[in-house]
């Protein structure tokens, strides 16, 4: 049975299986935001949950790594195509990839290293953002950057007892450059220490103390140490403290984390017990690449060639998608200190309503310091406001605009012409996120649109949901795209490839093997149910690319289809929580699987903010549906089902 931790000091959630054992650091299963000032630039609260007593480490948890279940899954044990053949039914030949509605708290997929949980009930999912035992209890997993995965926590346990010491908490980190980034985030947001260099520079730096890293450093109380394996490096900080929570918001919205893969390995080098066979999954690339390559190497090669860009030399490899949009924030903000006006990097501009941590990754001062103004409509009426305000600033004063083409989970398009233009005119980077869509589908360095594409690998490009990564694609057509790519080359860790592990690479390799045929599949099969549903009686509102009104602006920069995700809000005379609980579907948070996943997306983001996401048109009642490979007539059979459940009564004409 998975339980919340008798001992966490900081009273902030965290999911922790029994036999994983007592562990110190606090960490959070929902969003942590910071307060900023009402102007509906970054609305939300600080969350912690209740402290829950847990079972001792001698009780045998409901599921373990080292059972039959998950005994053979590891990294070397994927299929060697990530299609999935399927029944008349819809149903996987694969026992492990989910098709179907699966009991609370499994991992989906049924692997040691899935990215996502089901959550089947919406008083699953409410019980979950509001820390309910029972719900919590059954949690098996979580998305890796809101949860720890076990091996994760059992690696703290591991730094706590060999470099801790009493009434202290850590957090493990990718590489030295990430734990030495993370320790200034913590000096500024627990120790109100101004930073010693700027976060943004801090690659440039050894910054590392002598004596091994675990004395202390600055006369600080948070402190480095170099854990021995696997470039795990860790930042050990007192406990019940404000820190475990600022940790856990570094993790979350900067993205800089140890996957399990990782973990797993770690504890294997260390000599640490661990129920997992651990390999790096070599033999698994070693068909698929030149001998003479890393499956970092051939993973940026690869990249390039679906990005339409020269070389994988303007390829950047990170942990997770959110940690490229950081190496991006950090590098637009060189951009600007190195113009000489903006000593900060210049204010940073989110244009749209997008995924919700990038807003906050931009609203934290200690990472971003020159602040961050949203216009969350990211209409033609934003990009007047947007104008009148750079036209207010002046050129340089501006880092990057950050936008995601389509967004999330509204589907909109920007005007990325005009927003071109402006960039142009006032000199800042052009950021697109473009996650949704993913590299096959729109096209918008050839066109010298944007600077720079951030994507999460983890996404489609993977399709398994079984391993995290990210990419910074620079534009060699446009001068800030090379500039980034001359600045990123510099300040890029080639030995720790960014912090991608190398057996997630090999896994990512792996996976996206079939990414061309899967993305064709999935965006046929998307567009037919988002017509579909549009003629659907039952539906109020479809949220897909081609079916709202910036349909344009998609249309301009697309290359492929409309992507395999979809927003719907229902008619009022259906229950939603019926019509989710009677779906017959993957459900939970993520995107891009293989298997249809659907989630409350606005609950899951934006539960304790639910008025500011309102206040952009993000619906309490929104669904998000990612299509998977599932056939089109399968898919509508388990939605129509479930319209028929939810029906509160016969809908009326008026």
């Amino acid at each position: 049975m998975w339980v919340f931790s008798s001992t966490c000091r900081c009273g902030v959630r965290r999911v922790i299986p029994s036999w994983v054992g007592a562990t110190r650091m606090a960490a959070s299963t929902g969003a942590i935001t910071k307060d900023t000032p009402p102007n509906g630039r970054a609305a939300g609260k600080n969350v912690s949950g209740p402290k829950v007593n847990g079972r001792s480490r001698s009780e045998t948890p409901s599921w373990h790594p080292g059972t039959a279940t998950f005994s053979s899954l590891s990294d070397t044990t994927v299929t060697s195509k990530s299609t999935i053949a399927t029944g008349t039914d819809g149903s996987s030949t694969s026992p492990r990839l989910p098709h179907h509605s699966q009991p609370l708290g499994f991992p989906l997929p049924e692997d040691e290293h899935a990215c996502s949980v089901s959550l089947p009930t919406w008083s699953a999912v409410v019980g979950y953002e509001e820390g309910d035992p029972t719900t919590v209890q059954a949690m098996k997993c979580g998305y890796p950057r809101f949860v720890y995965h076990p091996y994760v926590l059992q690696l703290m346990e591991y730094v706590l007892e060999t470099h801790g010491h009493p009434h202290e908490d850590c957090l493990v980190l990718p590489s030295a450059n990430a734990a030495i980034r993370c320790r200034s985030f913590l000096q500024q947001a627990v120790e109100n220490k101004p930073p010693r260099v700027d976060n943004a520079l801090l690659e440039k730096i050894d910054g590392w103390p002598s004596g091994g890293g675990t004395g202390d450093y600055r006369n600080t109380d948070i402190r480095l140490v170099r854990v021995g394996a696997a470039d795990v490096h860790a930042v050990i900080f007192p406990a019940e403290t404000l820190a475990g929570t600022q940790a856990k918001s570094y993790w979350q919205h900067g993205g800089e984390v140890v996957s399990s893969r990782r973990a797993a390995r770690c504890l294997h080098d260390l000599g640490v017990g661990l129920h997992s066979r651990i390999t790096d999954g070599a033999w698994i690339c070693h068909d698929m690449m030149p001998q003479s390559d890393t499956a970092p190497d051939y993973l940026r090669r690869q990249i390039a060639r679906w990005a339409k860009v020269p070389s994988a030399d303007s390829v950047f490899l990170a942990p997770s998608g959110m940690a490229s949009i950081y190496t991006a924030l950090r590098s637009a903000r060189r951009y600007q200190m190195e113009k000489g006006p903006n000593a900060t990097g210049g204010t940073s501009i989110v244009f749209g309503f997008p995924y919700l941590d990038t807003l906050k990754l931009c609203s934290r001062d200690e990472l971003c310091p020159g602040g961050v103004e949203f216009f969350g409509h990211g209409d033609a009426q934003d990009l007047d406001s947007l104008e009148r305000l750079l036209r207010t600033k002046g050129k340089n004063a501006v880092c990057a605009v950050f936008t995601e083409v389509p967004s999330n989970p509204l589907l909109q398009c920007p005007d990325l012409y005009r927003l071109r233009q402006l960039a142009d005119e006032y000199d800042f980077l052009l950021v697109v996120d473009d996650t949704i869509s993913n590299f096959l589908n729109i096209n918008v360095l050839e066109s010298g649109l944007a600077d720079v594409i951030c994507s999460s690998l983890t996404k489609l490009v993977s399709g398994r949901g079984d391993a995290m990564a990210g990419s910074v694609v620079t534009n060699p057509h446009t001068a800030g795209g090379r500039w980034m790519q001359r600045d990123l080359a510099q300040y890029y860790d080639e030995t720790s490839h960014g912090g991608l592990y190398e057996g997630d690479a090999c896994a990512m390799v792996q996976n996206s093997q079939d990414f061309v045929s899967r993305n064709a599949v999935i965006n046929e099969t998307s567009e037919a149910l988002a017509s579909w549903f549009q003629q659907h009686g039952d539906v109020e509102k479809v949220y897909y690319p081609k079916l709202v009104s910036t349909r344009d602006h998609y249309e301009a920069v697309r290359s492929g289809g409309y992507g395999g995700l979809m927003s719907v809000v229902l008619e009022p005379h259906m229950c939603q929580r019926t019509f989710y609980d009677a779906l017959n579907v993957a459900k939970g948070p993520s995107l891009g699987t293989n298997f249809t996943l659907v989630c409350p997306y606005t609950l899951l983001a934006h539960y304790h903010e639910l008025d500011f996401a309102m206040s952009y048109n993000v619906q309490p009642n929104l669904l998000r549906i990612a299509v998977g490979l599932e056939p089109l007539e399968v898919l509508q059979d388990k939605f129509e089902e479930a319209f028929t459940k939810s029906r509160l009564h016969p809908k009326l004409d008026i």
